[in-house]
């Protein structure tokens, strides 16, 4: 990994679009982010390829995306079983993703794949948890 000396920002970075949770138990989800803490759920989609469900909660302008997984042989189910309910991942919108992703290979920093693939908001990337001190950062190029 390079040193963070070494980084360049990431050319039409935006700003963080949401922060992606993992959990397993829907209904205290709920229970915690709609009724405790005031946010709206505002979409829930069921994700066959990725084998979950994704629960959004929004207020204002802040997005929470909460993934549970539908298999525990799942990504999500993977991670679960590995660190256990909490952040997932923080998600950035780009003006250009597929500059960003030449940016990023270029610049040597570890992507879990470098083509786009479809996430609930539109195309996006993931820069790996290990480039990036154990957060997987997702880039988003919003539709």
């Amino acid at each position: 990994m390079a040193e963070a000396s070494e980084f360049k920002t990431v050319s039409g970075l935006g700003a963080l679009h949401h922060v992606g949770l993992a959990a397993n138990d829907r209904v205290a989800v709920v229970s915690l982010y709609r009724d405790l803490l005031g946010y709206e759920l505002s979409h829930v989609d069921d994700v066959p390829s990725q084998q979950l469900e994704a629960l959004v909660f929004g207020k204002g302008a802040e997005l929470i995306e909460v993934l549970i997984p539908r298999s525990e042989d799942s990504a999500v189910g993977r991670f679960l079983a590995k660190r256990g309910p909490g952040m997932h991942h923080l998600c950035y919108a780009v003006a250009d993703l597929e500059a960003a992703i030449s940016e990023l290979v270029e610049s040597g920093v570890h992507l879990t794949g470098t083509q786009p693939v479809q996430g609930l908001f539109g195309p996006v990337v993931f820069i790996h948890p290990k480039a990036a001190h154990g957060v997987m950062i997702e880039l988003l190029q919003l539709d």
